[in-house]
């Protein structure tokens, strides 16, 4: 495939406005779907292109003919609409939007899906070879829409890369994290169960040349390759934000699975307590910036 000269982002939050200001700097015209009036006069003035759509609607405006089209929609339970109604319904009707392609000239599909698909594990670690066993609302909305992309690969010309994020963290995602360090708020989440986590930066520079590359991989784990447990994370924050040690006071409730839904609160709990790897990144001939917690965790702290 050609290197894509246009693109179509749906979804345009902490990963996806990043996603769209890094093409627009290669030169790609980029449009984005949102369903925020604010938001679309935001981007009209960064040189986006915005598509008015609320995606669990049944009125689909008309689409560009793109060369890559990007999934990273959220789940925002302000809006009234379920995981059905957005992950599902709402990716099939854009899906039906799309332009046709022919073969010659196919379409690269990317998206977002999350390592919540993985479900409940016992510490062990988890690769892309390993069969997904969602467990959770969240996890079972993505794998529907996984198993849909792949059907539609098979119908079209288009080349879909599942991309499953871990819990993505970075600049001003932890605020409210270190408050309640700095307030001694208990955390009740067992401390030696493993985080899954990604620097926003390296999930964007994942995106980006997973769109670029002439045979992507049709499947990617997108996490940090030196994981750390939650007591390590947390002991790290505290340190480098100057507070308290972290006090863990374990539950014996279980936790829900956090999926691309609640990250805006990551990192919680993901469930399971298994360590999520990626045999495949090395593929993307990049270096990733912040494979070390406490590299990313500088980083993210310097930029809020």
């Amino acid at each position: 495939m050609k290197i894509p000269e246009t693109a179509l982002i749906a979804g345009c939050g902490y990963v996806g406005h990043r996603v769209a200001r890094v093409w627009k700097d290669r030169v790609l015209q980029v449009h984005v779907i949102t369903r925020s009036l604010e938001k679309a006069t935001e981007l009209s003035k960064e040189g986006i292109e915005p598509i008015v759509f609320d995606l669990s609607g049944t009125t689909v405006p008309t689409l560009p003919d793109v060369d890559v089209l990007l999934w990273s929609v959220g789940f925002e339970r302000s809006s009234g609409a379920s995981r059905q109604a957005v992950w599902i319904d709402g990716l099939k009707r854009l899906l039906n939007a799309l332009p046709v392609r022919g073969d010659e000239n196919g379409r690269r599909i990317l998206y977002t899906s999350s390592t919540s698909v993985y479900g409940n594990g016992h510490g062990q670690d988890v690769d892309e070879n390993r069969v997904p066993n969602p467990t959770a609302e969240g996890g079972q909305a993505c794998m529907a829409a996984e198993e849909l992309l792949q059907e539609y690969s098979l119908q079209t010309s288009a080349s879909v890369s599942i991309l499953r994020l871990a819990g993505i963290y970075g600049p001003h995602r932890l605020l409210r994290r270190i408050e309640d360090l700095r307030n001694n708020t208990p955390i009740t989440s067992p401390p030696d169960e493993w985080l899954n986590l990604i620097h926003v930066d390296d999930a964007v520079a994942a995106i980006d040349a997973v769109s670029r590359m002439e045979s992507p991989a049709s499947l990617m784990n997108v996490v940090g390759n030196k994981s750390a447990t939650r007591g390590d994370y947390y002991r790290t924050l505290a340190k480098l934000a100057h507070a308290p040690a972290p006090v863990f006071t374990v539950s014996s409730e279980s936790t829900v699975e956090t999926t691309l839904a609640t990250q805006a609160a990551l990192p919680m709990r993901r469930g399971g307590n298994r360590r999520v790897v990626s045999i495949v990144r090395e593929s993307l001939g990049i270096a990733f910036k912040f494979d070390s917690i406490e590299d990313g965790l500088n980083d993210a702290l310097r930029r809020s």
